[in-house]
């Protein structure tokens, strides 16, 4: 049996490499080697991918929105209900149904990569997942968020000025007036949202220093990593179950590879999947209570929140904590009817901030927390596999 070396792993897994960028190519190209020099067996799977998603929704936001205030503003009537209808749609059908009405510039084909092993007979499948792209932006997770929990305010005033817009040209006075100022005040929180989360989604990749990815999600792709070998190396038994490890490209484009994978097979076995974010930090172990999108919350399965909670606390004396909402690859195997969850860790100092942002770097990884964590999903998947 061979150590795994976790600090090699880390120099590929903590760089920038934004979705479809040559950086990420060249990232999935080391891992490739890293496995192949192991006798790993892989397979990678092909997907249509969307890169720019996000940089394309933000444009969209700040361009579509600040039209529609315009409109408002020097009384265009029922050309702003056509710009509120467009800009509703436009991100809204993107994010909720996957379907590429604004960000289809720049496709491209993504690539999962599955490292796959099974027992004999197996009876169940389980799946544990991460993502190896990375995302800068210009605010934290906790400053998004103030505007993401605003979004369905954002939609309700779009769809509120595409009525008022039309609607002055037939009320009788004074009632055209008080509609125009009541929607010259709605384009205050509208362009508030719209501009506020736009220009984090466009711009973030203008920072001198961008995102190493190292938390997020670099050090989960090394501890899934250092799982294959020692399940390659036969020290993790299987005897009821398909275990498949899941490195996930576009899930900082709203989850893209996960949600292809999931949705794109059949599921002839009762199946769990336990998604991995933001982990080796030095603070407590997290899972998720919620998962989604800006849009849709749903609950994760408490079953597998119960076990992977005992699991931590029998390794570490502390049982993993309740958190969330997330927004994760965990969400794609859901939509798919499959119970899932999502394991984190928390930062004593920096908690849940400055990810997607230069403090995510290599020096924020506790390295002793990657083989410690392996061990973890052993006992995970032995508990698992016993059931």
């Amino acid at each position: 049996m061979s150590a795994v070396d976790y600090a090699a792993l880390m120099q590929i897994l903590s760089c920038p490499r934004p979705t479809g960028s040559a950086a990420q190519r060249d990232t999935l190209r080391a891992l490739q080697a890293w496995l192949s020099a192991r006798g790993i067996p892989f397979r990678l799977q092909p997907f249509t991918l969307y890169p720019n998603f996000y940089l394309c929704i933000g444009l969209w936001l700040l361009g579509i929105h600040t039209l529609l205030a315009v409109s408002v503003w020097l009384r265009w009537g029922w050309v702003t209900t056509l710009i509120a209808a467009l800009g509703v749609a436009g991100g809204l059908v993107d994010t909720a149904f996957g379907f590429p009405l604004v960000t289809w510039p720049g496709r491209a084909t993504g690539q999962n990569l599955l490292i796959e092993f099974s027992a004999a007979r197996p009876e169940r499948e389980l799946f544990l997942c991460a993502h190896y792209d990375s995302k800068t932006e210009l605010f934290d997770h906790f400053v998004r968020t103030f505007f993401v929990k605003n979004l369905r305010l954002g939609i309700g005033a779009a769809v509120a000025l595409g009525i008022l817009g039309p609607l002055q040209l037939f009320l009788p006075a004074p009632w055209p007036w008080a509609t125009y100022w009541i929607s010259v005040g709605l384009t205050i929180p509208l362009l508030a949202i719209a501009w506020g989360l736009g220009v984090n989604l466009s711009f973030g990749r203008l920072r001198r220093r961008p995102s190493q990815g190292a938390v997020d999600n670099g050090a989960a792709c090394a501890i899934l990593l250092g799982l294959a070998q020692q399940a390659a190396e036969g020290q993790v038994p299987l005897e009821k179950t398909r275990l498949t490890l899941a490195l996930f490209d576009g899930e900082e484009v709203n989850m893209q590879g996960s949600r292809a994978y999931a949705l794109g097979r059949e599921w002839p076995l009762p199946a769990s999947a336990l998604n991995l974010e933001a982990m080796g930090q030095d603070g407590d172990f997290l899972y998720w209570e919620q998962d989604g999108t800006a849009l849709r919350l749903v609950p994760t399965d408490p079953a597998l929140n119960r076990t992977i909670a005992d699991v931590v606390a029998r390794a570490t004396g502390q049982p993993a904590r309740p958190a969330g909402p997330i927004n994760s690859d965990g969400y794609s195997f859901m939509r798919a009817g499959v119970p899932a969850t999502t394991l984190s860790t928390f930062d004593r100092t920096l908690g849940l901030r400055g990810l997607h942002l230069p403090s995510d770097a290599l020096s924020r990884v506790d390295m002793a927390r990657l083989p410690a964590t392996v061990e973890i999903l052993k006992q995970f998947i032995r508990v698992m596999d016993s059931k």
